[in-house]
């Protein structure tokens, strides 16, 4: 297995340490930020492989946040995974035509959230 450098970004605490506790124990190097503005700060001086991003976050939509790494025209821009519970069919559709690379849906299993790190692994 690649450790990968993967950032969580969820306002609720609950969410973000869960994902944390699961990609930490299977070897990767986490970072967890409460919200969006603060991660985008960390990303414009660091790099991560993976960005497992919340949707609805207080300080700016996950989508946005989305958005504004894939349009930063970096040639490493990371995998954007939504972490999110909103699982209507028109929402999913509406999230992964913001950017996104893959979604996991929350409540998530450890097998779903390992799985979206891959893209081989996952749509």
């Amino acid at each position: 297995m690649h450790i990968k450098n993967i950032m969580v970004v969820d306002d609720n605490p609950l969410n973000s340490n869960l994902a944390s506790i699961i990609l930490s124990r299977a070897g990767h190097s986490v970072q967890v930020f409460t919200g969006a503005s603060e991660a985008l700060r960390y990303l414009e001086k660091n790099r991560v492989d993976v960005v497992l991003s919340d949707v609805g976050m207080r300080d700016m939509s996950g989508k946005e946040f989305c958005r504004l790494i894939k349009s930063g025209g970096n040639a490493a821009t990371p995998r954007m995974v939504a972490y999110t519970a909103f699982a209507m069919a028109e929402e999913l559709s509406s999230i992964m035509a913001a950017g996104f690379d893959a979604i996991v849906v929350k409540p998530a299993t450890r097998s779903q959230i390992l799985a979206a790190l891959d893209p081989v692994c996952s749509p």
